[in-house]
């Protein structure tokens, strides 16, 4: 790859690495329900009309059914579990414990999607390795209070949601488009939060850090990310494309202790190191290969690809539905 094409990469990793930092600082202004609501609803706006404009809504309409079930599990439901559960725990573990979901996505795999599950030597070990390291992660980090552990809990049930909302899609949805779905999933996700969410507006402006967080957390992290994702696909194929997700937690713990103060101890590093290069062992497959950059960035057969194999972001666009995040 080009330097142009690293930079652009770890430009998509501090993007997303820095949602746990924007929903911390969300936080401190408004409810859960309420950053979640304006979050997906400020995505909505980016999506919806780059969707529309690409007609790749429209073949969605067609199975309304599937595609809810698909978003409250993809979307709705982790991105609540995410944001109650950052509450209690640093926004720097938050990105660790999300970026285990591909070793779920792998254990889920073996039951539902065997094309899908982990092979040999390497898929054995990057299991073991990622289990290790979230035992370190909920054993030593998270040995504060019972606050933390639901914490960490709640944020350990959204990455098992994430991944069980890719592997709904790859089975369900595997020939829609990846930007349909992300549009779909913000705005099922606004209307099922729209009432709940007007309810818990604050009586007063939050403060313009609260609502540059959130903005940013709507826009930025949601359609600036999906383009560049659909960029470097093209670019660099979607199994170098998906390294972003991979580096991604890194950028959560850094941009904790830097913007936060949050302490970084030893066993976050060592949980960390064993999560990512665990879930990397797992999400392998042999003879996996990038396909030709040639086609445009988000076109269907491209696009719906990249979603079965750079698992990651049937998340990102998850992420950050995720994002993801």
């Amino acid at each position: 790859m080009s330097r142009r094409t690293w930079a652009e990469l770890f430009v998509l990793a501090a993007l997303w690495g820095v949602v746990y930092l924007l929903i911390a600082v969300a936080l401190r202004g408004l409810p859960p329900v309420l950053v979640v609501f304006g979050r997906v609803a400020l995505g909505a706006l980016v999506l919806t009309p780059l969707a529309l404009h690409r007609g790749v809504l429209q073949p969605l309409v067609r199975h309304p059914w599937v595609v809810i079930q698909v978003v409250l599990v993809q979307a709705t439901v982790p991105l609540l579990l995410l944001t109650f559960g950052q509450q209690h725990i640093p926004s720097s573990l938050a990105g660790v414990i999300v970026g285990a979901q591909p070793l779920f996505v792998a254990l889920l795999a073996t039951w539902f999607a065997r094309n899908e599950r982990p092979q040999g030597w390497r898929g054995v070990l990057g299991i073991a390795l990622g289990i290790v390291g979230l035992i370190l992660l909920f054993g030593l980090d998270l040995h504060t209070g019972k606050e933390a552990l639901l914490g960490g809990g709640l944020v350990l049930t959204a990455a098992l949601c994430y991944a069980a909302g890719a592997l709904m899609i790859h089975l369900r949805l595997g020939d829609a488009d990846p930007l349909g779905v992300a549009a779909a999933a913000m705005l099922v996700s606004t209307i099922a939060l729209v009432v709940p969410g007007l309810l818990m507006l604050p009586r007063r402006v939050p403060s313009p850090g609260t609502l540059g967080a959130l903005i940013t957390l709507g826009v930025v992290c949601t359609g600036m990310t999906l383009a560049l994702f659909y960029k470097l696909i093209a670019q660099a194929g979607p199994s170098r494309a998906a390294l972003a997700f991979y580096l991604s937690p890194a950028f959560a713990v850094v941009f904790g202790w830097i913007f936060l103060h949050e302490h970084i101890a030893v066993t976050t590093v060592l949980g960390l190191g064993a999560i990512v290069i665990g879930s990397a062992l797992a999400a392998h497959r042999a003879g996996a290969r990038d396909q030709s950059p040639g086609r445009s960035p988000g076109s269907g057969a491209m696009a719906s690809w990249s979603y079965r194999r750079a698992g990651p972001r049937a998340q990102g666009i998850r992420g950050n539905c995720a994002p993801p995040s």
